[in-house]
């Protein structure tokens, strides 16, 4: 018989805390949720659901189950999720101004058999439903409890602003999905391949992306052919791409990046040029200085950039949880699987784009050094990421999480939805430069019209 279990929610003001007594379980109430009697065993094993802040806490009562067999929607299909789902209900749907704390950790165990695919990479995915009828789905950054085999997140009051129920699962990187092996990529005008040559004589641009992408994606062949527009707003015969690990720092892809671009060079391409978005900014910087004179590209177009020294205050160790938002947004965007955001953390990359981290102040020195330095066309945007589309119109944009992603986080307005604008448009970055924004979010810069029109122009002798 399928039972559920109440969680009652009582302020202990006197110490300054929110404490949890949980009620025997029952029978399936009206608006509850409901596990498998299997399910019993978990809630010894920490399968919980506790308020972080007074205000959360001072909720009536929290509806909490754990259902063994049920599963999360996956992202896209470089995920697989493992069987077992916290929810969370409330009773009456939270109206959170606490913007500094977090309002509730979710606590999620996973079975002994489980625990080789968990340490090979996981990521916990949060799904989150409003009274306003709106849902959204994200990866929360988290941490493993190897030793009793838990997994523990915490999410921010004013995410749970309105929420209706919180779930949770984990999910691991799908064996069945091979993601295409970093490298080059050449552009035949209508599509993208990993095999081709670099043709001597040609006016050459090299693209390269930016985190939970690669360069099909960033600067995709459908449904309008993205590189093709670009090579003909710049007048370029050539375009090659370049994908990376984009989950190393840049002091790891920089000098991988630096070997092709003088392999392309040393073909004898007429001229060289390279354009490069959001993360991929980074990695072109750090490649830069280690060129021979005579393989540095002419123009270097940077959008969307976390540029030195600003990076993002996001990945500051505060902001975790804000980080693990924008890099779940993303996510949804892509084909990555779940693993990478472990190897994000874990390599450095997240830690790197820092304000003033090490690498960005390597970066940066590297570039002050370089004679001669080529010409930094840097775009920004301004505008919010949509996060759900239906029929091509946006129902929810990533301005609905305002408060909870900038106030208190150091970020400053404008930015992209990733980027702030004033770290595309970075005053760091050695003259000349030439800085422009466009009313487009983060994940727009790379083919907008206008944006491609604007860099034609730079670049065209």
């Amino acid at each position: 018989m399928l039972k559920s279990c109440t969680v009652y929610t009582t302020a202990a003001i006197a110490l300054g805390a929110v404490s949890l007594v949980l009620a025997a379980c029952s029978r399936p109430q009206s608006g509850g949720f409901s596990f498998a009697p299997e399910a019993a065993a978990y809630r010894a094993s920490g399968d919980t659901a506790t308020p972080l802040s007074l205000s959360l806490g001072s909720q009536a009562r929290i509806v909490v189950a754990k259902d063994p067999y049920a599963e999360l929607r996956a992202p896209n299909r470089a995920w697989r999720m493992l069987p077992g789902v916290l929810r969370v209900r409330f009773a009456t749907p939270p109206h959170e101004t606490n913007v500094a704390g977090p309002g509730l950790r979710l606590t999620l165990r996973y079975p002994a058999g489980q625990a080789r695919l968990i340490a090979a990479g996981h990521a916990s995915l949060i799904e989150i439903g409003y009274a306003t009828g709106r849902k959204i789905r994200f990866v929360s950054l988290d941490r493993v409890d190897a030793a009793n085999r838990n997994v523990t997140t915490e999410l921010p009051a004013m995410l749970l602003d309105g929420a209706l129920y919180v779930a949770m699962g984990i999910g691991v990187d799908n064996e069945h999905y091979r993601s295409q092996p970093p490298g080059p990529r050449y552009w035949d005008g209508k599509a993208w391949s990993k095999d081709g040559k670099i043709l001597a004589g040609k006016t050459t641009l090299v693209l390269i992306h930016g985190i939970f992408s690669s360069v099909e994606e960033s600067f995709p062949a459908t449904p309008s052919p993205c590189p093709q527009q670009i090579a003909n707003a710049g007048g370029y015969e050539q375009i090659l791409g370049w994908d990376y690990d984009w989950f190393n720092p840049p002091s790891v892809e920089g000098p991988l990046f630096q070997k092709f671009l003088d392999t392309v060079a040393k073909t004898g391409v007429k001229s060289l040029d390279v354009e490069a978005h959001s993360y991929g900014t980074l990695v072109t910087l750090a490649a830069l200085p280690r060129l021979p004179r005579t393989s540095r590209p002419s123009h270097v177009v940077l959008l969307g950039g976390p540029l030195p020294l600003r990076g993002t205050p996001l990945a500051k160790k505060e902001n975790g949880w804000r980080m693990g938002f924008v890099l779940g947004v993303l996510d949804t965007f892509s084909d990555q699987p779940p693993g990478n955001v472990d190897k994000a953390i874990d390599s450095g990359m997240i830690a790197s784009l820092a304000p003033n981290s090490t690498e960005l102040t390597s970066i940066l020195i590297g570039i002050h050094h370089m004679r001669p330095r080529p010409t930094f066309i840097e775009a920004a945007g301004t505008e919010w990421m949509c996060l759900v589309h239906v029929y091509g119109v946006c129902v929810l944009n990533e301005d609905y999480f305002k408060k909870v992603l900038v106030e208190g986080s150091g970020v400053t307005l404008p930015w992209d939805g990733v980027v702030e604008t004033l770290a595309a448009k970075s005053d760091d970055i050695p003259f000349p430069v030439v800085a422009k924004t466009f009313p487009v979010s983060h994940i727009e810069l790379e083919c907008s019209d206008k944006v491609v029109d604007w860099v034609g122009q730079q670049v065209k002798p």
